[in-house]
């Protein structure tokens, strides 16, 4: 059988754990399988409503007929159509779903006649599933609104009309009739709002981590990795490291759009080193000497760093709202979860730097 994994690549073009992810998949299809498997990438830039809808377009028109059997996780790649189509789930576009901003007025898509038409056409399904006609037909009309004299506000992103049009075309991509098997990479994807149909069945699948060459050496200095965006709250880890007083150091892999705040929030304290940019082939090695990993971020899809850091021999330190870091960490047994504050996560450190044997425990 001939395996299509069909995914988004962002733009500017960043490997991630989704990334890993199919490509640790990949390499089972081809060397533990009889299948061939192929990953199809497109870049799809997403930093506007219009480029969104173009990310979109392009992914619904892809052709994969060639295929026997097609795999996606992660808007927009699963507007493919495919007769055996598999979504694997890691996460849908939150800042659209669980995370949109409260308080968005989305009075104004009733108030130009146009916009009204065209919200009631996308809301004219009967509860049911748009069927494959409407999603050409969609792109269409956004067209001609893309002429029609409309303030520039209707285009916001995150907005109340992409975020409408992007239901839509979720729901036409992820029904049912399209869909022969749903999965999600762990319990806490499947159990978000939304994110998968009524009464379908979601297979919980926790993805591994993709090398195998992790290893457990002796304990000197706290590490993490992370993009460095604010819902990675890595910042609370930075203010958790003024109420540890011990010489124990704190490094951080990753880059990100709040890495300049996060340096100038660690000031002057020369234990938090900001590693930058880490290659995959080294991550083992900090890792291996490493006598706890923090990971704290807000509501995780997954959290592929818990996984490396036991495949470590590592406690992993989380909080309670962490979201997939919970369905591994067991508080007291393979690491410590604490209430989201900074002050009870260095509590916790503190734990582990009096009693190294209880973090190798």
């Amino acid at each position: 059988m001939k395996i299509a994994i069909v995914t988004p690549h962002p733009v500017p073009l960043a490997l991630g754990g989704a990334e890993n992810l199919w490509w640790g998949l990949q390499e089972h299809f081809q060397t533990k399988t009889e299948h061939e498997c192929d990953v199809i990438a497109l870049l799809s830039p997403e930093g506007s409503f219009w480029d969104l809808i173009s990310s979109y377009e392009t992914f619904s028109k892809l052709d994969l007929s060639t295929y026997d059997c097609v795999i996606s996780g992660k808007y927009p790649a699963w507007m493919v159509n495919h007769p055996h189509h598999i979504c694997y789930m890691l996460h849908r576009l939150r800042g659209l779903y669980d995370t949109y901003p409260a308080g968005l007025d989305d009075s104004q898509l009733f108030k130009h006649p146009r916009l009204r038409g065209l919200v009631e056409w996308m809301g004219d399904t009967g509860g049911d599933y748009p069927d494959d006609e409407q999603i050409p037909e969609l792109f269409d009309k956004l067209r001609e609104l893309k002429s029609a004299d409309l303030p520039e506000s209707t285009f916001a992103f995150p907005g109340p009309l992409i975020r409408s049009v992007v239901h839509f075309l979720d729901r036409a991509a992820l029904s049912p009739w399209r869909i022969r098997r749903y999965a999600s990479i762990s319990d806490t994807v499947r159990k978000r709002r939304g994110y998968f149909p009524e009464d379908v069945v979601v297979d919980v699948l926790h993805p591994p981590a993709h090398r195998s060459d992790y290893r457990t050496g002796e304990g000197h200095y706290l590490f993490t990795s992370s993009r460095l965006d604010r819902p990675k709250r890595v910042d609370i880890l930075v203010e958790a490291m003024k109420f540890v007083p011990q010489n124990i150091s704190l490094r951080i892999a990753g880059t990100g759009p709040d890495e300049e705040r996060l340096k100038a929030l660690a000031g002057s304290d020369r234990r938090i080193e900001f590693l930058g940019y880490v290659s995959d082939e080294t991550m083992p090695s900090l890792y291996e000497n490493a006598l706890a990993v923090p990971f704290i971020p807000y509501d995780e899809d997954y959290g592929l760093v818990t996984i490396e850091a036991m495949k470590s021999g590592k406690p992993v330190l989380t909080f309670t709202d962490s979201g997939g870091p919970r369905e591994f960490v067991r508080d007291g047994e393979t690491g410590f979860v604490t209430n989201p504050s900074a002050q009870a996560l260095a509590e916790r450190i503190q734990i582990l730097v009096d009693q190294p044997a209880l973090a190798k425990a």
